[in-house]
């Protein structure tokens, strides 16, 4: 048994006001990316090597480690955490800082919340975006985000189940091989395809004196879940780049699904993957990494 990816890219590091954004770079060396990705709640960057180190031949691929995830430094105080527009504002410094003037600007692509924050930063700074690719972005009913930025709402956000099996996640195992025998006897994992879960345990750990824990701490995931003050529709209406959504078959977090987003946002493709789950990059990679070669394609 294994935790390292068979193509673990090349770590980078991008220093920010307040610490640094570290990432995974595939493909052609130190040239501004072609493609920037961002990845879910609780994972990391080497969690999609599998779906993006392909993508590196002929192309600059980056994949970055959200605040409070994988191996970047930067401050994650959970009590801190309101919505996910901090990790817009972090995104928008990167783009900044690694897309020089003048030059092609990348496509933004995420999947759950890292598509979330694609998407807010893209309508902030649309002239570092060429274009979007959102996988299952979080797309709650518009009355939700209102509701939750109620003193009595934000209380209720925290106790949602998925905040609260967030914050009682398992954090130290005796070794990452321990931590992958262990995620594959769950069912979240059963159908995603080899090459993930070790990403994930590769760039998703540090080491720990009992051990190695996990670099995203519980209850900063627990925060992001219960955080949803962000308004993705409002920057999907606003956005001027061309983009392209895809959604799970079962339990998609794109609240309406293809009904609603085509009287939202009429001018986005919306595809749906049958029997998938969330999770489908992992279970359809093949699928995924199709729709992102035609976005690279784009002039």
């Amino acid at each position: 048994m294994t935790t390292t990816p068979a193509d673990p890219g090349d770590r980078l590091s991008i220093a920010l006001p307040d610490g640094a954004m570290s990432g995974l770079r595939w493909g052609a060396g130190e040239t501004p990316p072609d493609l920037v990705f961002l990845h879910a709640n609780g994972f990391n960057a080497a969690t999609y090597g599998p779906l993006l180190a392909p993508l590196g031949a002929g192309n600059s691929i980056v994949a970055l480690d959200l605040r409070g995830h994988g191996l970047s430094s930067l401050p994650a105080e959970p009590v801190r955490m309101t919505n996910w527009n901090a990790y817009a504002d972090d995104l928008v410094e990167v783009l900044d800082r690694i897309v020089p003037a003048g030059a092609r600007p990348p496509i933004l692509a995420g999947h759950s919340m890292g598509s979330v924050a694609a998407l807010l930063a893209a309508a902030r700074r649309p002239a570092r975006v060429r274009g979007l690719v959102l996988l299952d972005p979080v797309m709650m009913h518009p009355w939700l985000w209102l509701y939750a930025r109620t003193p009595w709402g934000a209380a209720r956000m925290r106790n949602i189940d998925l905040a609260v099996g967030a914050a009682k996640r398992r954090a130290v195992f005796p070794s990452r091989d321990e931590a992958v025998a262990t995620y594959r006897t769950r069912k979240t994992f059963a159908s995603w395809q080899p090459g993930f879960l070790e990403g994930y345990v590769a760039g998703g750990f540090v080491d720990d004196p009992e051990g190695v824990r996990l670099a995203c701490a519980p209850a900063w995931e627990a925060a992001n879940f219960a955080s949803q003050t962000q308004n993705p529709w409002g920057a999907l209406k606003r956005v001027e780049v061309p983009v392209r959504i895809l959604a799970g078959g079962v339990r998609s977090t794109v609240y309406g699904g293809e009904a609603r987003l085509a009287r939202v946002a009429p001018h986005v493709p919306v595809e749906t993957l049958p029997d998938t789950s969330h999770f489908f990059p992992m279970e359809r990679p093949d699928r995924v990494r199709d729709v992102l070669r035609e976005a690279l394609a784009q002039s």
